[in-house]
């Protein structure tokens, strides 16, 4: 039913990355991949092995007898092996490779890489500003991986929602097909991640204090986000295209976009759209229209403080949806949730069940408290 989907799902299983190593803007930026212990514990019947640094034990009883007494001893012991191995990214790929290191006021901006492009940024710092609108800016060959990077935005952080939707810039930007994005850090931005071309895979990333779109797909690409942690949102998902947009002949009515084991946060801001300066207000989780995707949602956890600016009816989850299973909503408002769900999803109030799934999250992915 989805042309692009099967290519979709093929790089995402080749990419399949859980357990990859993000660290926090204030611990550095020591991204990319994460060694990770195999314990390994051999019996004479089996052996187990685990991705995940785990202590188990095999025990063996031995039993002797004396023939001068009734006395019986048993000996316990305990077969161990230990090795290592990292989990594979994007940057295992055989295309050529642009490192990226040190830290850059000024735009990366690429618009003839080469296919199957590696950029390893995990050494490198961004700083967004009204100056460097757009810290990544990709476009050229299909199946570009960019991997790692702290961006620390240097907008004034009581900048009203127009003041930031007026500069019109993104932390990650990019024109060309296949592109996976995994492993970044991006705060205080107008849009988190504004992919013009699919299909896209978005994977371990982490967006904070974004103040506009997380992820603006307003070009209506396919997609895949995945394992990634959305912290702070005005809107979490964008899918509306501008009449320009739609003059273009961009329509996602026979596409996808995959949202799973995320987490995502709608943060009230200051000055939001149609409100005072004074005001602190948030946008919705989806931002649809006629022209998106069909959605798909799997294992995320939502919260959301209080009504979007655009009234009750803009918090429920798009007519478009065609898969969905095991979704909490955490709501923190008044009364009960403003808008219907759907049976897949669970809605509760405890706060605490999206700060678990946080620390969960943070602790996979070797944050440093």
């Amino acid at each position: 039913m989805y042309p692009k989907r099967l290519a979709l799902l093929a790089l995402s299983t080749a990419l399949a990355l859980p357990g990859l190593a993000i660290a926090a803007p204030g611990n550095g930026n020591a991204f990319g991949r994460k060694p990770v212990t195999t314990t390994t514990t051999t019996s004479t019947s089996s052996t187990t092995s685990t991705t995940r640094t785990t202590t188990t034990t095999t025990t063996t009883t031995s039993t002797s007898s004396s023939t001068t007494s009734s006395t019986t001893s048993s000996t316990t012991s305990t077969s161990t092996t230990s090795s290592t191995t990292t989990i594979p990214t994007c940057l295992d790929g055989s295309g050529p490779l642009i490192t990226l290191t040190g830290t850059w006021a000024t735009s990366y901006d690429n618009r003839a890489l080469l296919d199957l492009t590696r950029l390893d940024a995990r050494q490198a710092t961004f700083l967004p500003s009204p100056t460097d609108l757009y810290p990544l800016n990709l476009a050229g060959g299909s199946g570009t991986c960019v991997s790692g990077g702290v961006e620390l935005g240097q907008y004034d952080r009581s900048l009203t929602w127009d003041q930031m939707h007026t500069m019109n810039n993104a932390g990650v930007r990019f024109e060309n097909a296949g592109v996976t994005v995994e492993n970044v850090r991006i705060d205080d931005v107008a849009d988190g991640i504004r992919p013009v071309a699919g299909p896209f895979v978005i994977r371990g990333t982490w967006l904070s204090y974004v103040r506009d779109d997380c992820v603006e797909n307003d070009h209506v690409q396919p997609g895949l986000i995945d394992d990634s942690l959305f912290d702070g949102c005005y809107v979490g998902i964008s899918e509306r295209p501008s009449l320009a947009i739609i003059t273009s002949g961009y329509d996602g009515r026979n596409d996808l976009l995959t949202v799973r084991q995320s987490l995502i946060r709608l943060q009230p801001m200051p000055g939001p759209r149609g409100g005072l300066p004074t005001d602190f207000g948030n946008g919705q989780f989806f931002k649809w229209s006629d022209l998106a995707t069909h959605l798909e949602l799997d294992d995320n956890v939502f919260l959301a403080e209080q009504v979007g600016e655009g009234g009750a009816s803009t918090m429920g989850i798009p007519s478009s949806l065609v898969g969905c299973s095991n979704n909490v909503m955490v709501w923190l408002g008044q009364g009960p949730y403003p808008a219907p769900l759907p049976a897949c999803f669970t809605v509760t109030t405890d706060r605490s069940v999206w700060d678990a799934a946080v620390a969960t999250w943070k602790l996979r992915h070797g944050v440093v408290p």
